[in-house]
């Protein structure tokens, strides 16, 4: 593992608050294969311009790099390329920013070719006013005039046109994939299945759920990838659920992070376009986190910022083995507590909007409960024949009409 210091400035956060972010930041070190050894905080109303902390505090920053002999230092605040440079060259050792560290932990769990193009263009967009900077501090070393600005201006021109040409063609790679993928997203729309996408903070639960969920329905062979760490992975994963006769599809998703770098959040929205076309969001929680307020805020902040803050949402309270939170709805994906009743809230949920009709039906014709999964059957009585409580809308009433009355 690589040995880092973990550096902050506080300049406006009350200490509970920024112990969390820290606590955050310690947590995507550690899922960027990274040693935290020693953390060093300053409060601020401001950071240095040619340094971002105070004189005294870089003093002591550079003693610690000494003692411990890290190889890197990560920022929570973003630098400037001023501030970098300066204590790259002061303390000899590498020095990155929170968002950077993101992006590469990003680049590091794209598996997919999506994800992995999403993960580079996002990476190239937040490099290049880095790149154009050095190139320009670079020409005022060397000089120039006002009539002839230097070759450092010509080559800064050059890197941001061949920047700018990379990215455009991995967003054409892009667009080939969106196109396949939407060519799927088709299929399923046709399928008429209600859509629901699990959401939430990074390393909440959300792919254990799905697996707990998918061992409810006694499905072989489907579990999603899952591992204990932020962003375990970036891919979204569809798998059709069943419930007391009912079809719905479940996507999960990507996991959130608070302050998610924009260049993520606009290079992820073709992944992240599954919440955009749900109908229903399970928000996920780490009941055993002391930070679950901090939670659902980062999930609702980031909701807001795709477009996705209208649809409606659970809050699922996971990992309830781990503690005595008795909210509603809690669970656990590690023993499958509540699933069941979760899966039952979830279909009255997707239901909650449909007209509810009644029906009696003799018993040679109580295939529709199994063909029309859209709809949601209730058994009232079984005495000769079956009354029911069908939920559905007005075009599958049509088809359920027309094989009753035939």
């Amino acid at each position: 593992m690589k040995k880092v210091i973990l550096a902050a400035i506080n300049l406006k956060d009350s200490k509970e608050d920024f112990d969390e972010k820290i606590e955050e930041l310690k947590n995507l070190c550690i899922a960027c294969n990274m040693e935290v050894v020693v953390t060093i905080i300053q409060n601020s109303r401001s950071m240095d311009p040619q340094s971002g902390f105070r004189k005294g505090k870089v003093e002591e920053l550079l003693q610690l790099v000494k003692a411990y002999e890290v190889e890197e230092i990560v920022f929570y605040n973003t630098l400037s390329l001023t501030m970098a440079t300066y204590l790259a060259d002061l303390c000899q050792v590498d020095i990155i920013d929170r968002t950077t560290l993101i992006l590469d932990i990003f680049y590091l769990r794209a598996t997919s070719a999506q994800a992995k193009i999403q993960t580079e263009i996002a990476r190239l967009k937040y490099a290049l006013p880095r790149m154009l900077n050095i190139e320009y501090d670079n020409d005022k070393q060397r000089g120039g005039t006002l009539k002839n600005k230097g070759s450092g201006e010509k080559r800064s021109a050059l890197i941001k046109k061949k920047v700018e040409k990379e990215i455009a063609s991995l967003n054409r790679e892009l667009a080939a994939l969106k196109n396949n993928n939407d060519i799927n997203a088709n299929k399923r729309n046709n399928s008429g299945l209600k859509k629901v996408a699990l959401v939430g903070y990074t390393n909440a639960g959300k792919s254990s759920l799905t697996n707990a969920i998918l061992r409810y329905n006694n499905t072989v062979n489907k579990d999603v990838f899952s591992k204990d760490m932020l962003f375990a992975t970036l891919d979204t994963s569809t798998r059709k659920v069943k419930y007391q006769g009912y079809e719905f599809l479940l996507f999960d998703t990507v996991g959130f992070v608070s302050d998610l770098p924009h260049e993520l959040i606009e290079a992820f929205n073709s992944t992240l376009s599954c919440v955009l076309d749900a109908d229903l969001l399970i928000n996920v929680l780490d009941s055993s986190s002391h930070n679950l307020a901090m939670q659902k805020s980062v999930t609702m902040n980031t909701l807001k910022s795709i477009g996705a803050d209208h649809i409606k949402v659970i809050d699922v309270y996971n990992k309830c083995d781990l503690n005595d939170l008795n909210e509603f709805i809690s669970v656990s994906a590690t023993n499958d507590y509540h699933i069941k009743e979760l899966l039952s809230l979830i279909v009255t949920k997707l239901n909650e909007d449909h007209e509810a009709r009644y029906y009696h039906i003799g018993y040679e014709k109580a295939f529709i409960m199994n063909k029309y999964t859209n709809a949601l059957f209730t058994i009232i009585n079984e005495d000769d024949g079956y009354d029911i409580e069908v939920r559905a809308d007005k075009v599958t009433f049509n088809y359920i009409e027309e094989i009753i009355n035939s």
